[in-house]
């Protein structure tokens, strides 16, 4: 008989702007081969769905554009959002797990879902499996948070995490894991959008918001400093007005585009450019970095351990506060052909052999 794994997330099916959403549902697919697996989330997403209500965190940021909301709810607490979905989901998801038991539970949505999975611990000794996605953003502190609840195993996506995890929890269980890429979805070949930007494209995909550790102005900045070539962004946020004024002093009305697309687009997106770049700070792990280079994308990106990793010798790592050499770095790769190293690179992330990992550490629980 298959062991009953339940994976959880509130947003996933309801937005695709997240890492954390699509890979509660890309494991959940993949495990499906292994498990008997019920995704638990507020919406329809999949064969595995259990649509249990909520509100999650995307319905909540709608909200907050409104400025007399938002302001309202950050008088209180600085990531509203989250706070919202983690209760509501805690108040409807709990009493599910009660009467529907699983074997192991799977929460991928921060302290919400783990309070959840403690409690049903407590009652059941449900062993509890955790991907730590925020790495070492902001110092650790949301590792260090996630941590006090001792999932029974701990997965994150490299050396320098796990260190600093037994450093602080020595006899927690921890194993490395990467991200998946969906090479299904993600390749060369199939429709492109139509940007209508002329020269060359950097493509860069990221939030829009000046608070965030993405650093999109760092990209805008780059780019500037070269001729014919023009950036595409794909994001959505906040402070999109002030990307767009950013874009306008630096490149000129012409050279630049700032779209949302669904995620059933994305692919095209990627398709439609000739390089991608990213320049985030502590970037926990990045998801987009393999949906480029499964397309044909050579990257340039932040110089540190996890990008050096994740790209390989798919593209360029810099130091991209210095405007100069970000910029030479994009003009290198622009003018090489990395299509077929940045396929080669993605293979190594694909979802089937991620899951497999997973499924490994699911059987020892």
């Amino acid at each position: 008989m298959k062991k009953k794994v339940a994976v959880i997330h509130p947003e996933s099916g309801f937005s695709s702007s997240g890492g954390s959403q699509l890979s509660a549902y890309e494991m959940a697919q993949h495990l499906a081969l292994y498990f008997d697996v019920s995704l638990l989330s507020s919406s329809n997403c999949s064969e595995h769905s259990v649509v249990i209500p909520c509100v999650p965190r995307g319905t909540v940021k709608k909200f907050q554009r409104n400025k007399t909301i938002d302001w309202l709810l950050t008088r209180f607490v600085s990531n509203p959002s989250l706070l919202i979905e983690s209760i509501t989901s805690f108040l409807t998801y709990t009493p599910y797990l009660v009467f529907k038991r699983a074997d192991v539970v799977y929460p991928n949505n921060g302290y919400g879902g783990l309070a959840m999975a403690y409690v049903i611990r407590k009652l059941f000794n449900t062993p509890i499996l955790y991907t730590e996605r925020a790495g070492m953003v902001s110092n650790g502190k949301v590792l260090r948070r996630n941590l006090k609840f001792k999932p029974n195993c701990l997965v994150v996506f490299n050396e320098e995490t796990k260190g600093y995890v037994h450093s602080i929890a020595p006899h927690q269980r921890v194993e490395i894991i990467p991200n998946g890429v969906n090479l299904s979805l993600f390749s060369p070949q199939g429709d492109v959008f139509e940007h209508g930007l002329g020269g060359k494209v950097v493509l860069t995909v990221g939030a829009l918001n000046r608070q965030n550790h993405k650093r999109i102005h760092l990209a805008i900045n780059a780019v500037s400093k070269l001729d014919d070539v023009s950036l595409l962004i794909c994001g959505d946020g906040p402070d999109v007005a002030h990307f767009e004024a950013l874009c306008q002093a630096k490149l000129g009305k012409d050279r630049f585009k700032i779209i949302k697309a669904d995620f059933a687009d994305i692919p095209k997106v990627y398709r439609s450019a000739d390089i991608f770049t990213l320049p985030s700070k502590d970037e926990p792990f990045g998801r987009v970095y393999l949906e480029a280079m499964a397309s044909g994308l050579s990257v340039v990106a932040t110089d540190d351990s996890m990008r050096k990793m994740l790209i390989g010798e798919a593209g360029l790592v810099c130091d991209v506060t210095n405007e100069n050499e970000y910029a030479a770095a994009l003009a290198s790769t622009l003018v090489n052909d990395w299509q077929q190293k940045a396929i080669n690179q993605a293979a190594g992330f694909s979802w089937e052999s991620v899951a497999e990992q997973y499924a490994k550490v699911i059987d020892s629980l």
